[in-house]
């Protein structure tokens, strides 16, 4: 498919990690993009990929699939991204700690308890090599430094 192109809705984009392993992602509304569970070591089927559940959905730079660094791989059918679409963020105000939630699609913030915080993303737009580096580090069972730098503060 395309390589070195701004990814689409619906675009599933392939990140390899080292070692011979590799991630896929879907491209939502931009910037967001759902990344997929399962690592494998071969280049698979679209259909089997279309499959997985979601580990975690972020906002990347477009430098991600731009670049060709994450090639696209393929296409998934527009309602299995309708049913991806949409995620809430936390926000959190550096001054003062308010922390709210931030609902990607309506642009809506509401108010958020720490500890509901603390079970969502950061509103951040991420960089595809601390995607990478989360990725490895999921493989590898140990906390991702970049993810640990955005948690929401007390």
């Amino acid at each position: 498919m395309g390589r070195g192109r701004k990814q689409k809705r619906g675009d599933i984009v392939r990140i390899d990690i080292g070692n011979g392993k590799q991630f896929h992602a879907v491209a939502l509304t931009h910037p967001l993009f759902a990344f997929l569970a399962d690592v494998s070591e071969r280049e698979e089927p679209v259909q089997e990929v279309r499959d997985r559940a979601v580990l975690f959905k972020l906002w990347v730079m477009d430098s991600a699939a731009k670049s060709g660094r994450w090639p696209i791989v393929g296409k998934v059918d527009p309602s299995i991204v309708s049913a991806l679409d949409g995620t809430v963020f936390f926000k959190q105000d550096l001054i003062s700690g308010r922390i709210s939630a931030y609902d990607a699609i309506t642009n809506a913030e509401s108010p958020l308890s720490f500890e509901e915080a603390d079970r969502l993303e950061c509103a951040a737009v991420w960089s595809p090599e601390h995607v990478e580096d989360r990725l490895r580090d999921h493989v590898n069972g140990i906390a991702n430094k970049w993810w640990a730098s955005m948690r929401p503060r007390k």
